[in-house]
């Protein structure tokens, strides 16, 4: 160890990251302060200087620096917190039989080390004449010099291997560099480097190591994007792009603005927005989440239009919701992105109208299937993925909300908490069945169908008379199920025969076994003697259709968006129920 080694740690390490992992540290002036994690106390009087590297704690008198502070919390000595920081810094300690030695400096298998010297040689190669290209095509991109210099922007160059000869000149071993995911194999043998011809974005840890790559064609054929490959330095799950620097203005803001694309986020940098950091390339994560944790409860989601309303997104979301987050969601204007929107006119005073208006993920999730909710057609699967994601939720956190939710889905603010259960307790009883999955995959059973569904197409497939008289629009509209309403028409265009032979070639096991069970389901209804069972199957199915037109009426007019045609049509369905209902009880009594 030498003195040297302890400066370099200090250099390279920032004692707000360093104590933070401990302490929920908040802007105080010019300090930050937080509860002191060595007495009990409910009044912060633990005082961290980013400028002066210490901290001191005005109740029980400790203090010192990252040493200290990492050999006081972990209980190590100076030599294993020495250690314990060097890699974490990703600094190589120096030994002390070649401290004094003349011999040639050489990379010693830090790939640490590795990834600054490809840094170095990226930023180079852009500022070279072989980087007017990428040059161009940045300025194209309203990103200028200083920009990308700010950014440590880099520029692959087209030539094979101009690289991996800078590395093989700092004598990187080709082991070394491949292990950093900078070059590539041939199959000649040879190694070429892996972002030729392309725009880099180097990406630090939460500690300022530089551990990957994104790289941006600027033109000709291949993908858009790519990253280093997941390794020993890096892993998507664990980062954030320029969380880095950004971590400081994200205490001070109290917030955090997460966005998908790296020009998104340099972008809104760029803007003043340096509270900005980028996913990359992955679902959010639980890892990611942890990361954002350490310095806000505040997060902004700002994703494309097109995306920010998809499933797999707002799953993500719920991750950072369920971490401990506020999670709070940008719109932007339809088509645009936040690197489109702030490069265009007035884009700046719009992204500042959209942050003020970003809403809470419940109620994004709520605007995102509020077309599935207004459609019948699609309302079950609007109805379940609103349903889904509230379920990982504390009730806490839906509370606020559950007006505007219960009148999206047509309920009463009294009836929701119930819904919300009876949804719960479904959805475990369907997790049953997945697990019972294969077996009824063999059997060709489906998990849950309709009987009186069931029952319709049994009938149907038994009696040729009912498949000659009916009208196939009338048969199809009293079915729900898409699927069910396919095997129905088969059945009024084939016959039973032909689709019998085409449905055992093809392993086409559910309809034969949901005939079945039509069957069975017609064998314990009991009917009168002078009952006609088609009729009285067709009759009650007519009424579910109605009760279910009915229900999205009712939801319609209580969240007031009936037209007058449909609320004298919900009196009409109504009327009819409960006339029918009448009916059934007059019969009844007259037996």
């Amino acid at each position: 160890m030498s003195n040297d080694d302890v400066r370099r740690i200090k250099d390279r390490l920032d004692i707000l990251d360093i104590v933070g992992d401990k302490v929920r540290l908040h802007r105080a002036g010019r300090n930050y302060v937080g509860l002191c994690p060595f007495h009990d106390e409910k009044t912060p009087s633990f005082h961290v200087s980013q400028e002066h590297q210490n901290y001191h704690c005005y109740g029980c008198g400790k203090g010192g620096d990252i040493f200290s502070f990492v050999m006081e919390t972990e209980g190590l000595d100076f030599r294993q917190t020495l250690d314990l920081l060097a890699a974490r810094a990703g600094i190589e300690l120096t030994p002390l039989e070649t401290r004094n030695s003349n011999a040639p400096k050489r990379v010693s298998g830090n790939l640490y080390d590795v990834m600054e010297i490809a840094g170095k040689a990226f930023r180079a190669l852009l500022g070279a004449p072989e980087g007017e290209a990428p040059r161009a095509y940045l300025a194209r991109r309203n990103i200028s010099p200083e920009a990308a210099s700010r950014f440590e922007l880099g520029w692959g160059s087209s030539s094979w291997d101009a690289v991996w000869r800078v590395l093989q000149s700092e004598r990187v071993s080709a082991q070394e560099a491949l292990d950093a995911g900078l070059v590539l194999e041939s199959q000649r043998g040879g190694f070429y480097d892996r972002f030729r011809g392309r725009v880099t974005f180097p990406i630090r840890d939460l500690a300022g190591r530089l551990v990957a790559f994104g790289g941006r064609i600027v033109d000709g054929e291949g993908a858009k994007y790519i990253n280093s490959p997941e390794g020993t330095l890096y892993s998507k799950r664990r980062n954030l792009y320029l969380l880095n620097v950004a971590k400081t203005a994200i205490r001070e803001k109290k917030r955090a603005v997460l966005v998908e694309g790296y020009m998104d986020a340099l972008r809104l940098h760029i803007h003043g927005y340096s509270e900005t950091v980028a996913s990359l390339g992955t679902a959010l994560t639980e890892e990611q989440a942890k990361l954002l944790k350490r310095f806000t409860d505040r997060c902004y989601i700002c994703y494309d239009s097109d995306t920010a309303g998809q499933e797999a997104t707002l799953r993500g979301m719920y991750t950072l919701q369920n971490s401990g987050l506020d999670v709070y969601v940008i719109s932007l204007p339809a088509g645009k992105d936040p690197d489109e929107l702030l490069n265009s006119e007035g884009g700046k005073a719009l992204f500042d109208a959209a942050l003020d208006e970003a809403r809470p993920l419940v109620l994004q999730h709520l605007h995102a299937v509020k077309a599935q909710l207004e459609n019948p057609g699609t309302r079950r699967g609007g109805v379940d993925s609103l349903w889904s994601g509230l379920l990982q939720l504390q009730p806490t956190m839906i509370a606020p909300y559950v007006s505007q939710l219960a009148g999206a889905l047509g309920f009463y603010p009294d009836q929701f908490w119930r819904e919300l259960e009876q949804f719960r307790r479904g959805r475990s009883r369907t997790e049953e069945y997945k697990r019972d999955g294969e077996k009824r995959e063999k059997s060709g059973e489906r998990a849950t169908y309709e009987p009186l569904e069931a029952a319709l197409c049994a009938m149907l497939w038994r009696n040729e008379g009912y498949r000659c008289s009916c009208r196939p629009e009338e048969i199809l509209s009293l079915i729900g199920d898409t699927s069910v309403k396919e095997i129905a028409l088969a059945i009024i265009m084939e016959s039973p025969q032909e689709l019998e032979t085409r449905w055992h070639s093809m392993n086409e096991r559910f309809p034969l076994a949901f005939l079945a069970k039509g069957d069975a389901f017609c064998e314990e209804l009991e009917f009168t003697r002078d009952a006609d069972p088609w009729g009285v199957v067709c009759e009650e199915l007519k009424r579910k259709r109605a009760k279910e037109r009915m229900d999205h009426l009712d939801a319609r007019m209580k969240r007031q968006e009936a037209t007058l045609e449909e609320m004298a049509e919900f009196q009409k369905i109504a009327a009819q129920l409960k006339s029918g209902k009448k009916s059934e009880k007059e019969t009844k009594a007259t037996a």
